[in-house]
């Protein structure tokens, strides 16, 4: 019989009882309270007795969170974020949910349309930023490319991929085809000016 061993998902803290057999480091587990699906090895370790990684010949591999490579959660926000243009200083509020971002046109659908003088890099419906609210934790967001074939996209200077879901942080410069954005946090508790 397989050794239990329980697990932290990286998204959202929730904590998962799975079977220790052996390859499952090589496996992806989903969660299923936020839906993500993570490599085994992002998931962190519950403190306790017997957690290891079966290696296959009947031996567990301790592993605990402050090895090399071990990840933490992401820093959880309370307020939700905006998106600035660089170019000219223009912001738009993120909303709960599903945030479409593309280019201006008269069939796109995204909910915020970049003018882009013309230019046609970038699709009608390009990226999407998702805000989901964590009971307790606040709200995250992160990014993904809203269709498989887009022009190229880079999120801290490393390319989006189709199937990538990255988390924000504040300060991250998001550079779409035609336009440079930058995702922030505002500051609940900064002074008025």
């Amino acid at each position: 019989m397989s050794e239990i061993i329980q697990i932290k998902c990286p998204f959202d803290g929730a904590i998962l009882s799975v079977k220790n057999q052996p390859g499952i480091e090589n496996k992806n587990v989903t969660c299923p309270i936020c839906k993500h699906k993570y490599p085994f090895s992002e998931f962190k370790f519950v403190s306790g007795e017997g957690n290891g990684v079966n290696n296959g010949n009947g031996n567990y591999r301790s592993i605990h969170n402050d090895e090399p490579g071990a990840t933490e959660l992401p820093k959880m926000n309370f307020t939700i974020g905006k998106i600035s243009f660089l170019d000219n200083g223009i912001s738009y509020q993120l909303h709960p949910g599903r945030n479409v971002i593309g280019r201006k046109s008269l069939r796109s659908e995204a909910d915020i349309q970049i003018d882009t003088a013309g230019k046609r890099s970038m699709s009608r419906e390009h990226i999407v930023i998702e805000v989901k609210k964590v009971p307790i934790k606040g709200f995250v967001h992160y990014l993904t490319l809203y269709k498989e074939k887009v022009n190229p996209t880079y999120i801290r200077e490393e390319q989006v991929l189709y199937g990538d879901c990255i988390i924000l942080s504040h300060g991250d410069i998001i550079k779409l085809p035609d336009a440079i954005l930058k995702f922030e946090i505002p500051d609940e508790e900064a002074t008025d000016i």
